[in-house]
């Protein structure tokens, strides 16, 4: 037993990092899901995860700042600032950079070296609880304000702005040219061209 509520699980080529409201991260081998390493304590529940090559990225309540933990061992490398509110979606792009946000209601940009803070939203209007990154230009943001906000990688700026979902947004998925969306209230997914956040399907 992980001791807790599980509330996040990332993977690469051969372990699952698995955390939630036991407040640390376990690393476990995907062949047998045997445990190899358990972080210190993040200090509250963690909500949420994001992995690159060598570090993850953990945030949540509590102690509401993001944690940037080694791979190998779980040892703790950086601390950004205070959040300010609860953590409860984290990414990171390709280049250099961890995109933040949660019941602050803002997205902030924070440097993979060392945490230290980028840029920051303006207020998105509601709670975020899923960010997803492309490989170009753009964030794309959801949560309770029911629509996907398009934000510039660059100082956040609000780009577009699909329409209301009809309900919460707690999750979505990426690929090359769509975002795939679902939460509360209308409990389908839909398909949105991220060119310019149009609906080009919606599940049963």
């Amino acid at each position: 037993s992980y001791g807790g509520n599980i509330s996040a699980i990332a993977t690469d080529d051969n372990y699952v990092y698995v955390g939630g409201t036991a407040q640390t991260v376990r690393k476990l081998n995907k062949s047998d899901l045997s445990q190899v390493a358990e972080s210190a304590s993040y200090g509250g529940g963690i909500y949420t995860m994001a992995i690159d090559n060598d570090f993850i990225y953990v945030g949540g309540w509590g102690t509401q700042t993001v944690r940037k933990l080694r791979k190998s061992d779980l040892s703790q490398v950086a601390e950004s600032e205070n959040y300010g509110e609860d953590i409860l979606a984290i990414t990171v792009d390709d280049n250099e950079f961890v995109y933040v946000g949660g019941t602050a209601q803002t997205v902030r940009k924070l440097n993979k070296s060392n945490l230290s803070q980028v840029a920051e939203s303006a207020n998105c209007g509601g709670d975020i609880r899923a960010i997803v990154v492309d490989d170009n230009d753009f964030i794309y943001v959801g949560g309770e304000t029911q629509v996907v906000k398009k934000l510039h990688k660059f100082d956040l700026s609000l780009i577009d702005e699909s329409a209301s979902y009809g309900g919460g947004i707690y999750t979505m998925a990426i690929d090359n040219d769509f975002i795939y969306v679902g939460g509360w209230g209308t409990q389908t997914v839909r398909k949105l061209r991220k060119s310019d956040l149009s609906q080009v399907a919606e599940s049963e």
